[in-house]
Parts: structure tokens; sequence; C-alpha cells
């Protein structure tokens, strides 16, 4: 029974206003993909193929976690992050809408971005809705085969997108389950009778200890 083992990147540089300046690690990011890669150290973990998007912060965390080099490693950019902040630049172009300034205004933002993007409203976005869709669904049923143990480093946004799929959640959903998705997150998904199921969500093992309680984030 294949597994896949998604994890989110470490949190990325915080206050930047581009995808280009998003795309570095901060330095607790950094640190977050050390701790879980020695979590699974501690755990003897191994898999058949490590497989990455090609954004830096990405690959910067796979390289930080520190994992079996024997195991191939794959740059996939069907597991690339959405582009968020070219995302909401279209919004404020077209639509006059500000960037958000606060959680809440963010979360709402986020829903409507969907809401627009996946309507077709938005015009030249840097990709279809249905593309996102598809791309991540058709990398994941790929990588499956891959291996009976396959750990996949990406983004908050490809991993949504897992959860979608698996449990045949509306847009909304979508984008609430990208909300919550922690920075160095672990998912698993198992391949069974045809289908994924969940058998893990955003858990965040390496930082179930007072000392690191603070070090949770979600950028």
């Amino acid at each position: 029974m294949p597994e896949i083992t998604l994890v989110r990147h470490g949190q990325a540089k915080q206050n930047a206003t581009s995808e280009e300046d998003y795309d570095h690690l901060s330095e607790l990011g950094r640190t977050q993909a050390k701790w879980v890669g020695e979590h699974f150290r501690k755990l003897k973990l191994s898999y058949d193929v490590i497989v990455t998007g090609t954004l830096t912060r990405q690959i910067d965390t796979q390289i930080l976690m520190d994992m079996d080099t024997k195991a191939p490693i794959i740059r996939d950019e069907r597991f690339n992050e959405i582009r968020l902040y070219d995302l909401a630049g279209l919004i404020k172009e077209q639509f006059g809408i500000d960037f958000p300034t606060d959680e809440l205004s963010f979360k709402q933002h986020l829903n409507l971005t969907f809401k627009k993007w996946e309507d077709g409203e938005i015009i030249n976005p840097p990709e279809t809705f249905q593309n996102y869709k598809s791309r991540v669904s058709e990398g994941l049923n790929e990588i499956k085969d891959m291996g009976e143990k396959i750990l996949l480093v990406t983004s908050g946004g490809i991993v949504a997108m897992a959860v979608k799929h698996t449990l045949n959640l509306n847009t909304e959903a979508l984008g609430n389950c990208l909300l919550a998705s922690y920075n160095t997150g672990i998912t698993k998904l198992l391949y069974y009778d045809h289908g994924f199921v969940i058998s893990q969500l955003n858990a965040l093992p390496h930082l179930e200890t007072p000392a690191r309680w603070t070090k949770r984030t979600y950028t």
C-alpha cells in the first residue's frame, strides 16, 4: 500500500511582497526544517524516493531535513505553490481590492480569490484553477507508483489541494485547509482500493514540546 508523506516547507521570509521575495526560508524556517528531519531520523524513517517542487524554499527544506541521500531525489514543478502574490495583484488591479492587513481579512481575501479564480473571473492568471487542480492530482497519482514510501516536500496550497481531492471538499474548504497549514506540518496519504485516504493531517510531532510550542507558524 503506497504511502505519500507530505511535508510543507519551513517558514518563509517574513514581510515578503512578491513571489520571489517569499521564496526563501526565514531563520526559524530553517530550524523547523532541521527539527522535522531530526524527528524522522530518530524514527529511522526511510523513503524509496524523495520529491520536491522546484521552488527554493521547498528544496532548501528538503536539504535541511538531511534525509537518506541514497534515495533518488526528484524535482517536479507540479508541486510548486500557487502564485498567491500574483493573484492578489490581479485582484487589486482588476477589482480594486487591496491585499489584506490582518488575519480575518486575509481569510476573506483568500476565499474571494479562490472563488474568482475558480469561476474564471480573473483575467490572465498565472495558471488556471483547473490546471492547479489537475497538476496536483496527476502528480500524486504518478509518484504513488514510485515505491511504498514516498516523501513529498511541498507547499500549503499543494497539501490543501491533495486534501480537497481526497475528501472531495468544496473550494471554501480548500482555502480553509491552506490557512490552517502549519510550516513543516506532516500529512500522510495512503493509496488504498483505487484511491487516496488520509492517515495523518497537518501533524507537528517535532514541535510537541513546551520549548517549541511558540515555534509553530503558518506562513
